[in-house]
């Protein structure tokens, strides 16, 4: 009897085994490319497959093919054809995280064979606007410092019109801000790395969704959520009222995880640009994105420093390589 139950359980781990290698095998079979989920990337994020073709350098046919066989590999619909161009599925958007991941694993996985440290010392103070040091802070700290190991960096929060004042004081090597939000007056060196586009932020299921278009004027009368840091009510105000009309603001906050939860909870909707757009909310509800047909407003990030006061080498290299971090950031976004 003992004899029989071993031999049985041989066998159930037997199949076990061979079940687990065909699943592997499985698994090995379902081929797709870096070059494929680029594609996906750049189709995700234009919305059209001739945006997309033009982007990538490759014609439309070919994109197309790329798709549907990607598709095919992973036996999910990752786009839903459209009228006036392709909008992600649920699976689509899900994918698109790991799509970016690995791609970004990639860049980094090269990056770091080829890396050599600069071994350039010093210190150098950079200022930062709110906005960045909420989003962009925390994903390009660790590895500025990598880079320079022998640099003392320090970052200084604070708003764009006193981080100019700091710049003049001497206190800051330069700052990086949202160049839109500023003046460009005669003293100043700015610089735009990234062009960042703004989006309607909305919850799943929201009714807005389900249009084919969406305008200023179907968003007047729903409850808008305002974020309030670096002058962004003066610019989106502006903005609408150029339009012939303004938001229904009904709250107001300086917190970005208030926004996107407040949204996800579907208790209103906002207006907010790609490079800090997060598709989850702290409650792990789903924040989805729509562009407005007649509102192309950006929020332009780059760097501010003094014309009459030129940046120091060190200070340079630490800048060129920020620019560098930055535009890879957008470009994934």
């Amino acid at each position: 009897m003992l004899a029989c139950r071993h031999e049985k359980d041989k066998d159930e781990r037997a199949a076990k085994l061979i079940h687990l290698f065909y699943l592997k095998v499985s698994f090995l079979s379902m081929k797709f490319t870096l070059r494929q989920l680029e594609f996906f990337i750049a189709l995700a994020r234009t919305k059209q497959v001739s945006k997309a073709a033009t982007y990538c350098h490759i014609s439309q046919s070919s994109m197309t093919v790329a798709m549907r066989n990607l598709e095919e590999a992973l036996n999910s619909q990752l786009f839903l054809r459209q009228p006036k161009g392709v909008q992600l599925t649920p699976s689509g958007e899900r994918f698109l995280l790991h799509a970016r991941k690995i791609i970004s694993d990639s860049q980094h996985a090269i990056e770091d064979l080829q890396f050599q440290p600069e071994l350039a010392a010093g210190e150098i103070t950079i200022g930062i606007a709110r906005t960045l040091s909420a989003y962009l802070l925390p994903a390009i700290i660790s590895e500025v410092e990598q880079h320079f190991p022998l640099m003392v960096i320090r970052f200084v929060e604070n708003e764009p019109a006193r981080l100019i004042e700091q710049l003049r004081y001497g206190t800051l090597a330069f700052s990086l801000v949202l160049t839109s939000n500023i003046s460009h007056d005669a003293g100043l060196n700015v610089e735009t790395f990234i062009r960042s586009q703004r989006r309607l932020w909305v919850a799943q299921g929201h009714p807005l969704l389900s249009q084919p278009g969406v305008k200023l004027t179907d968003i007047a009368g729903v409850p808008f959520i305002m974020l309030d840091t670096d002058k962004y009510p003066d610019v989106i105000c502006q903005h609408w009222q150029a339009k012939g009309g303004q938001p229904n603001v009904v709250f107001t906050t300086t917190s970005f995880e208030t926004v996107r939860s407040l949204v996800a909870k579907g208790r209103g909707v906002t207006i907010l640009s790609d490079l800090v757009y997060r598709p989850w909310s702290l409650e792990g509800l789903r924040v989805m994105r729509k562009t407005i047909e007649d509102s192309s407003t950006y929020m332009d990030v780059g760097a501010v420093a003094l014309k009459e006061k030129p940046l120091a080498e060190n200070d340079r290299m630490v800048l060129d390589y920020l620019r560098g971090i930055i535009i890879r950031l957008d470009d994934n976004a």
